[in-house]
């Protein structure tokens, strides 16, 4: 603890960031002018709890000097730091707290990840014994083993480290393609883990997607490249107007209105809704033309938007705009093709 003279305006000008002069004549205009003026009994019976309440060397603690306006005070207790225990006290609490939230939400994380970031640490030891006597109580639904896996905390840490990786990468129906890749992003999406950065001499600049399930072998460190980093909030814009993790060549923004079939349908799409632009229409009722909900989402249609109105059957319909409805019909048709002769 200081034993300098210190004033109002010194913990004031401390608290803000500022030099004392950047203050304001009146330090009642200060925000938290109100807590300033109760510090030092504040501090007082801290050190007090600290020695005891019927210890009178608290008050020997402090010299004080001057008249409200100009009051400074300054430490003289024997104890250098009186406060350390209660400082050190909330240091291990916040251990304590940041244990328990690794210990308890592994089932979130996959295998790979906790292995690499807690390798040689007892938290993983402890983890293992929980899984092995069936005592982990959290978990997510989706399957964790997953091709490349392993792969995941390297990649994370090459994009905090902006380091450039090469990767032996296949994409769908295609030859093998070496890429200098300079990772920016990771997303999961339906159980797939997707990279996004950019890739050397490819298209799109930024946003190329390499799915971890195709990278061929384990990607290389390539320090003596230099890296290219994404523009500023490039991949918040890059997801906002999507469903999952892809862009369809030309598409653009529709205003899709969808209609749930079944108050059980809806009240999934309510609480669980397909987009962050999820806006009700019309609540579930009886109208006219049937009993439905309408609800509208503004997105790209990609192959995940479809996946999910079709994940949902005969409960959803698309209402407009024409051409998604029209793509929708063309998708059912051609799965009912695969039943022909079922009735």
């Amino acid at each position: 603890m200081s034993r300098r003279w210190v004033t109002n305006a010194d913990i004031m000008a401390d608290r803000l960031g500022c030099s004392i002069e950047e203050l304001p004549a009146n330090l009642s205009n200060c925000d938290g002018y109100g807590e300033l003026k109760k510090i030092v009994c504040i501090v007082k019976k801290a050190i007090r709890d600290k020695l005891g309440v019927h210890n009178k060397n608290v008050d020997d603690c402090f010299e004080e000097d001057g008249n409200n306006k100009n009051r400074r005070f300054r430490y003289i207790g024997k104890d250098n730091d009186p406060l350390a225990e209660m400082r050190n006290a909330k240091a291990i609490n916040n251990l304590r707290q940041y244990w328990k939230f690794c210990q308890g939400s592994a089932g979130f994380f996959p295998k790979s990840w906790l292995e690499y970031f807690f390798k040689d640490c007892q938290d993983l030891l402890d983890i293992k014994v929980k899984r092995q006597k069936g005592e982990q109580v959290i978990s997510a639904s989706l399957d964790r083993i997953l091709t490349n896996i392993e792969y995941l905390p390297s990649l994370y840490e090459a994009i905090t480290n902006k380091m450039v990786m090469e990767i032996d990468y296949k994409p769908f129906e295609e030859e093998v393609i070496t890429l200098m890749f300079h990772p920016h992003y990771l997303k999961e999406y339906n159980g797939r883990w997707h990279l996004f950065g950019h890739a050397d001499g490819r298209v799109p600049e930024y946003g190329y997607n390499i799915a971890l399930d195709r990278i061929q072998s384990k990607p290389r460190e390539r320090g003596k490249v230099e890296y290219v980093p994404a523009p500023k909030h490039f991949y918040d814009a890059f997801f906002k107007d999507i469903v999952g993790v892809s862009h369809r060549k030309d598409a653009y923004k529709e205003h899709i209105v969808i209609r749930a079939r079944s108050l059980y349908i809806y009240k999934l799409m309510d609480t669980k809704p397909l987009h962050q632009s999820y806006a009700v229409v019309k609540s579930f009722g009886t109208y006219d033309d049937g009993e439905y909900a309408e609800f509208s989402i503004d997105v790209e249609p990609n192959n995940e938007f479809y996946g999910r109105i079709l994940q949902m059957g005969a409960g959803l319909e698309v209402v407009s705009p024409d051409s998604v409805r029209k793509e929708i019909a063309q998708r059912v048709r051609d799965l009912a093709n695969l039943y022909p002769h079922e009735k």
